[in-house]
């Protein structure tokens, strides 16, 4: 491959890339390794990633008594003072050995003279001790918020969960927001964590963790300038009402981008909850809790106009939906905003969109609306989805092949923090179904898996498809820019092993090496 200003040449044989080479000429032999188009995420939070990356992590924690001692050791090796906000992630109640959501009276005799915020790792739910409820004077008596809930016993008391993002939200706003220095450092930890597991690209949800549009574009504006962002950045304007949707397109209608590397993505709209959390939207009841459909976060009504303003100003969509009924308000959104303003090629698009059905795939493919996956949810999400849906909707969950074979575009993400950013353990969950130990054992929904060449094309040329840009970016052919990630082992005769070794050697970001382990 012969690469100069920034693109692509030539790409063939060595003897025909040959005549390209000159006395200036910096020669880059990637020694038998795997060459492939830049790798992009489409849906992570980078800023979520680098303020989580100094906070208290509790991700793989198998019991209550686990999540209070890494609580206490965060304490002791960061020498909290008495007041301050403690914060972490990670948490799941599904692997604890409790088998329950933990409550305020787990962290008793912890960090009593600390609040406390800890969410679990779907960031739909979060926990907060008994001096967090005092220091956001919450009482049994105080009302949900619109767009969440908080956690209640049968005699009322709360029990120190929050649900959903408007009480979470709430929760958030008591805690001092980060400097603008402080958001910078977030984000340049987090940046060089993305690039040095081989992505090039990325559409990052972080207005909030930034505290709003202004904010956030600052954060990497500032990185952009000091020639410190070593991706290009697709920032999803996150809106969770129509009073946000009419702000954020305000705002995003009269900036304009300081460099190449910084584009606005899409208008995400957060419509339901997750499923461990059992807070996505369902049309039917979750198995294992008879009653329980999940919730909305935005009513139909509101999400129909919210869908409308934004497509009829122009902008793409993507709305978090993973449960069938989100997914099905979505695409009636979608529909009603395309007849009411007729628009070509907008490829809005579903986030996660993991409880499905074929009518929905039908659907999305006629109206063309993409999904936008992550794949390492599989090698998580495995065991539960079964207990919370049953059998028959579990065959139709995460169904990334037949949502191919049904026509849908698809591209991939990690969700980051949620899950690892590691595009190549992305790969290896799409492929083999399992996670990294190989359970289950052959795969949970074989057929679902994806060949090597599908997967790739998700983290390539899907997520430029989606980003209207196939004619610059994912795949490499002569024209295109020079973005391309290099890694250790053979990804088409040993997919498998090469995936799971996740060894990325070298970076390249229009023609500038960004990351290079030779």
């Amino acid at each position: 491959m012969a690469v100069s200003a920034g693109r692509i040449v030539a790409a063939g044989s060595s003897q025909e890339i040959k005549e390209y080479i000159g006395p200036q000429t910096e020669v880059i032999n990637t020694q038998g390794m795997t060459v492939v188009p830049g790798l992009c995420d489409t849906h992570l939070h980078l800023l979520g990633l680098g303020f989580a990356l100094h906070q208290v992590d509790l991700s793989g924690i198998r019991s209550v008594e686990e999540l209070r001692q890494r609580v206490a050791a965060y304490i002791a090796a960061n020498n909290i003072p008495p007041g301050r906000w403690i914060e972490g992630s990670g948490w799941d109640q599904n692997t604890l050995a409790e088998g329950r959501f933990p409550t305020k009276e787990d962290l008793d005799g912890v960090a009593d003279e600390n609040p406390v915020l800890l969410s679990r790792v779907c960031h739909h739910v979060a926990l907060v001790n008994r001096r967090g409820l005092e220091a956001l004077g919450l009482a049994p008596d105080t009302p949900d918020q619109e767009g969440g809930r908080f956690g209640r016993r049968e005699n009322g008391e709360l029990s120190g969960l929050l649900y959903e993002f408007g009480a979470i939200k709430m929760a958030r706003g008591a805690i001092p927001a980060p400097s603008a220095a402080e958001l910078e450092a977030a984000l340049e930890l987090a940046v060089k964590h993305a690039s040095a597991a081989g992505l090039t690209e990325v559409h990052s949800d972080d207005l909030g963790y930034s505290g709003g549009f202004a904010r956030a574009v600052g954060a990497y504006t500032a990185l952009a300038a000091k020639g410190r962002l070593p991706l290009r950045v697709h920032l999803e304007l996150l809106t969770r009402s129509l009073g946000e949707l009419k702000q954020v397109i305000g705002e995003a209608q009269a900036w304009q981008s300081p460099s190449h590397l910084i584009q606005l993505g899409p208008i995400k709209i957060l419509l339901d909850g997750s499923l461990g959390a059992r807070t996505a939207a369902l049309d039917a009841p979750y198995a294992d809790a008879p009653g329980e459909t999940g919730e909305l976060n935005i009513c139909a009504e509101e999400l129909r106009e919210m869908v409308h303003r934004a497509h009829s100003a122009g902008f793409q969509l993507a709305i978090h939906a993973i449960g069938d009924r989100a997914a099905r308000l979505a695409l009636d959104a979608i529909e009603e905003a395309q007849a009411r303003a007729p628009r070509q090629d907008a490829r809005h698009r579903l986030v996660h969109c993991q409880i499905m059905n074929p009518a929905l795939w039908a659907r999305m493919s006629a109206l063309g609306v993409a999904g936008d996956v992550q794949p390492r949810f599989v090698a998580s999400d495995w065991p539960m989805v079964p207990r919370r849906l049953g059998p028959e909707r579990a065959q139709v969950s995460y169904a990334w092949r037949s949502m191919l074979v049904q026509g849908v575009r698809l591209s991939a993400g990690s969700d980051c923090p949620v899950e690892p950013l590691d595009p190549l353990l992305g790969l290896h969950a799409a492929i083999t179904r399992t996670n990294l130990a190989g359970e289950p054992v052959g795969g949970w929904l074989p057929n679902e898996k994806l060949s090597p060449e599908q997967a790739l094309s998700l983290f390539a040329l899907g997520a430029a498809y989606v980003a209207h840009a196939e004619a610059e970016r994912g795949s490499i052919a002569p024209g295109k820019l020079a973005d391309f990630t290099v890694f250790a082992g053979d990804y088409l005769t040993a997919p498998i092993e090469t995936t799971q070794a996740n060894d990325v050697r070298l970076v390249v970001s229009a023609g500038r090496v960004v990351y290079s382990r030779f």
